[in-house]
């Protein structure tokens, strides 16, 4: 047999959709399965303009069916709707899937903490984690100085550290080298020398005492520095640092911004992105689309604005795994974008056997291996 169909909506009650036999072209009888249990059946004989238009037979392959028993909302995505004596499960549009059961769920347990995305995340990002950083500092898990700024990145989906980078931020030999390199391409050890001098040279900038704690702090691990990016111009493409590059583990890494220059570099954050549900209508998820697509996509549907900061050449913004953001860089000044995970997680090409060109262990413990 040839089946084609589709469940257009599901409820506590029953469901509705078409199924089309495209062999026979005969109506099927459907039936509605949980729990090995056929809570319902009919045949599929009703007539709809839009099937029959698209070729369907004469279009009479529409159905509706009320089910024998009431079922709990949490458990519509365990009902199964086949062809009778058939396998093959009728696929469902977005709004009858899986959604609607974390929905329900989320729904009978407000107040129990979660992580924003399906694959996990950083504490930094779950939805209690006001409550997970009280505990924190009040247990001594976090130093108590940082509580104020881990509350920004937890409420705002960045941070700003102030003059961490005091006495001189980029050194001129780190300000020439940086000169000399090309911008919106990661940093290439064997491209020549003057890449390698930076990125030999990163270590001793960004893991300085105060950031080095803070990444601590929100990466629960030694950082593992594997990206550095020079950005230059007026205004650059939104970014989401968990987006930005391919991971083990896409929602636990924190993009760190430096201005390389004596004007400040601004950064434009997309407030409350960090916030933003984790699929797009199409099923596409935020923290691993290209480009950061999926995100705009639904930061534009959430008629979210855009909030600047600076940075200045002592400081250095530490910007969440979800959240959008752009850089512009005035003349005569770079912003320095370095990716940063857990120790713990890997970029995908660094386990499939590419890049690792270079490896620098800090003597903090933490690492920069591009």
């Amino acid at each position: 047999m040839s089946y084609r169909g589709s469940v257009d909506s599901l409820s506590v009650e029953g469901s509705a959709g078409w199924i089309f036999d495209g062999v026979t072209g005969e109506p099927v009888v459907v039936q509605a399965i949980y729990n090995g249990r056929i809570i319902g059946e009919t045949l599929a004989d009703r007539h709809r303009h839009d099937l029959a238009a698209a070729g369907l037979g004469d279009g009479r392959c529409g159905f509706e069916m009320n089910f024998s028993e009431t079922v709990d909302p949490i458990l519509l995505p365990f009902v199964a709707v086949k062809p009778r004596g058939g396998d093959v499960e009728l696929p469902r549009t977005n709004f009858t899937s899986f959604a609607d059961y974390f929905r329900v769920l989320h729904a009978r347990s407000p107040g129990a903490g979660r992580h924003r995305s399906v694959f996990g995340g950083l504490w930094t990002d779950r939805t209690d984690a006001q409550r997970v950083l009280q505990g924190r500092v009040a247990s001594g898990a976090t130093p108590a100085d940082l509580a104020t700024a881990l509350k920004a990145l937890i409420l705002d989906g960045s941070m700003m550290l102030k003059s961490v980078l005091a006495p001189v931020g980029f050194s001129p030999n780190e300000l020439a080298l940086i000169n000399l390199l090309d911008a919106d391409l990661p940093i290439d050890p064997q491209a020549d020398t003057n890449a390698r001098r930076l990125l030999e040279a990163m270590p001793g900038l960004v893991f300085r005492d105060t950031a080095l704690r803070a990444m601590r702090a929100v990466l629960d691990d030694n950082p593992l520095a594997y990206r550095v990016v020079l950005s230059r111009g007026p205004v650059g493409a939104f970014r989401q640092p968990s987006a930005m590059e391919r991971l083990t583990s896409p929602a636990e890494t924190v993009a760190l911004v430096a201005c390389a220059g004596s004007e400040p570099v601004l950064v434009d954050v997309v407030r409350d992105s960090h916030q933003l549900p984790e699929f797009t209508v199409s099923g596409e998820s935020r923290w691993t689309s290209a480009d950061a697509a999926a995100g705009i996509e639904l930061a534009v549907g959430h008629a979210l604005s855009v909030e600047t900061v600076e940075v200045g050449p002592m400081d250095l913004l530490m910007v969440g795994p979800g959240t959008l953001y752009r850089l512009r860089a005035p003349e005569g000044s770079t912003a320095v974008t370095t990716l940063c995970a857990p120790a713990r997680v890997s970029p995908v090409n660094f386990v499939a056997g590419r890049g690792g060109a270079l490896a620098l262990r800090h003597f903090s413990g933490a690492m920069l291996m591009v």
